[in-house]
């Protein structure tokens, strides 16, 4: 299977999560996906209810959708995907891990990075930022 279909999963991430589309969201990740990252100093920890539930509560934010993939790293039936993205008012830097299982890609875990909120713009943040 090509690195196209990993894109493409990750694509439909990155849509379900700022659509707030708990449905689709759910298509993408295995139900027993993990969650963990840093955002404002602080470690968090999910799991995909809580993730969905999050998604859920409302936001009065700047309705904006920007993103792009950094590294697609695939071997066998596991692949790495760098993902910068804008949600809920700032740029995020998340590292999904997928797998492989039954000739289809699903994610089983995201790490993420929660960019200073005044963070200027997506091109100005790459792996080291």
């Amino acid at each position: 299977m090509s690195e196209d279909a990993i894109r493409s999963v990750v694509e439909a991430y990155y849509h379900a999560m700022v659509g707030g589309d708990e449905a689709a969201l759910r298509q993408v990740f295995d139900p027993e996906a993990r969650f963990q990252g840093w955002r404002d100093g602080s470690e968090v920890r999910r799991d995909l209810d809580a993730f969905a539930a999050m998604l859920q509560t409302p936001y009065d934010g700047e309705a904006h959708t920007e993103w792009r993939i950094d590294l697609v790293d695939r071997t066998g039936p596991v692949a790495i995907v760098r993902v910068v993205d804008w949600f809920r008012g700032r740029y995020y830097t998340d590292y999904l891990t997928l797998a492989q299982r039954n000739g289809a890609w699903i994610i089983v875990n995201k790490c993420f990075y929660a960019h200073h909120a005044d963070a200027k713009g997506i091109d100005d943040l790459g792996g080291d930022a």
